[in-house]
C-alpha cells in the first residue's frame, strides 16, 4: 500500500509541477519497497510462489489474511499488481483455503469466507466478500459472491462487520452500521457497473447490457 501511494504522490507532484526533490524520493521510495517486497516477501508453496502476509528479515514467515484492507487480497484492489498476476492468483488460491488459519467453512451454510484475530474464530466479514468480489476474474464466483451478501444481512440491507459462518441469515452480527463495508460495496459494484462483460454490467444488469455511462447519467 505505501509503494502504490508514494508512486500516486510522485505522479501528482510532476503533474502540478510541485515539489520536483519531493516528488523523485517519493519514487525512490516506492521503488525500493517494491523491490524489497518482490525479493524478500515471496515464499514457496504447494500452489507456487505466493505473498507472504509478514516476513522478519531473518527467515520467519508469518502466512495468513485478514478480512480489512490492506490484505493479500486486495492487493490488486490497492494497485500493487493486476488480477491476473500469477503469484497473486497463487497467494488468492492459498488465501481461500485451510492454509490460512482465519479461512472458515460451514457444511451448513456452504459458506466460505475470511475473518481475522479481531472478532475471534469462525466470523467471517462480508467485506472480505467484497474484496474478494473486486479481484474475481470468475463469473461464477462473483454471481455466488453477489447473492451470499444479499443473503446474510439478517434482513436488513446493511453490510455488517462479521458473523458466524453457520449462521444463514447473517444474524447474531456484529456492529449494525459498519460504514466501511457499505461504502466498500458500493464502490465495487459501481466498478463493476462501468465494466463491459459478463465480469461486469451483464451480471448487474442482464446479458448483453452495456455499462453504465456516468455522463449519461448526469447529463
Amino acid at each position: 500500500m505505501l509503494a502504490v501511494n508514494l508512486h500516486r504522490l510522485s505522479i501528482i507532484l510532476n503533474a502540478t509541477n510541485s515539489l520536483p526533490a519531493l516528488s523523485a524520493q517519493a519514487e525512490i521510495m516506492s521503488e525500493t519497497i517494491r523491490q524489497a517486497i518482490l525479493q524478500n516477501g515471496i515464499i514457496n508453496s504447494p500452489n507456487g510462489p505466493i505473498y507472504a502476509y509478514e516476513v522478519d528479515g531473518m527467515g520467519g514467515v508469518n502466512f495468513m489474511d485478514d478480512a480489512n484492507i490492506p490484505s493479500l487480497m486486495s492487493l490488486p484492489y490497492l494497485g500493487f499488481v493486476n488480477s491476473s498476476d500469477v503469484i497473486y492468483q497463487n497467494t488468492r488460491n492459498t488465501i481461500l483455503s485451510t492454509k490460512n488459519p482465519y479461512y472458515f467453512f460451514s457444511t451448513s451454510t456452504n459458506y466460505t469466507g475470511i475473518g481475522g484475530p479481531h472478532r475471534g474464530l469462525n466470523r467471517i466479514w462480508p467485506m472480505n466478500w467484497i474484496v474478494q468480489l473486486s479481484t474475481s476474474t470468475s463469473v461464477d464466483e462473483r454471481i455466488t459472491l453477489l447473492n451470499w451478501l444479499k443473503e446474510t444481512t439478517a434482513g436488513l440491507g446493511l453490510i455488517h462487520e462479521n458473523f458466524d459462518v453457520g449462521v444463514g441469515d447473517g444474524s447474531g452480527f456484529g456492529r449494525l452500521w459498519f460504514g466501511w463495508g457499505n461504502s466498500l460495496f458500493g464502490e465495487v459494484l459501481l466498478n463493476m457497473a462501468l465494466q463491459e462483460g459478463e465480469l461486469g454490467a451483464e451480471i448487474l444488469f442482464g446479458e448483453g447490457q452495456p455499462a453504465l455511462d456516468l455522463e449519461a447519467v448526469f447529463s
